[in-house]
């Protein structure tokens, strides 16, 4: 408990200590697609046919899968957000999953009107499907592109792990979204 006194303490110091006041976004929403790619497939595959050459290998579900997910958030700190929301995910048929996800995001660049971001998230299924008790696993990194006083488009990579019953999978894809922020100052459209 001491540890996170002094670190809330250390943190606030740091803020305080600012000469340049650097911007924050505030409260931001953040509705996002996204595609990828099953590597689990590829890479299972090549073991499996490594490993006995007579059997066919291991498919995984799906070579693609499509998400939608909505994100809510607070950016306290220049380069620290801390944001959660729902995230639906098609894999194949049946495998139809919706997550609450916890997505804290850190913040690169924001003196720049467009500050790269790295994502980290976890997931925990909502619904039933198929597969009971899944998880999510990931890491985005992006780009927030500024289209106007509190709107910003954010697109980019992201590799995501799923635990899909007793089947892990990973998948790597794109990204493109859109966000909202409550800071009309955040960017350069902002500063009038």
């Amino acid at each position: 408990m001491k540890i996170i006194y002094l670190l809330l303490l250390l943190v606030s110091i740091f803020g305080i200590s600012q000469t340049e006041k650097k911007p924050i976004q505030g409260f931001y929403f953040s509705p996002e697609v996204s595609a990828g790619f099953n590597l689990s497939n590829i890479i299972e595959g090549n073991r499996d046919r490594d490993n006995n050459p007579n059997n066919p290998p291991v498919n995984y579900p799906n070579d693609f899968s499509y998400g939608i997910s909505a994100v809510a958030g607070f950016n306290f700190i220049p380069n620290l957000s801390l944001g959660g929301g729902i995230k639906y995910t098609y894999t194949t048929d049946n495998f139809h999953i919706l997550y609450g996800i916890i997505q804290p995001k850190i913040l690169f660049n924001v003196d720049d009107g467009e500050p790269v971001f790295i994502d980290l998230m976890y997931g925990f299924q909502l619904n039933k499907s198929v597969v009971d008790n899944a998880d999510l696993y990931g890491i985005k990194v992006g780009k927030l592109v500024s289209h106007s006083k509190r709107l910003s488009q954010q697109g980019g990579f992201y590799l995501e792990g799923q635990q899909l019953g007793n089947t892990g999978v990973t998948f790597v894809g794109i990204f493109y979204g859109l966000t909202i922020f409550s800071n009309k100052n955040y960017n350069e459209y902002g500063k009038d």
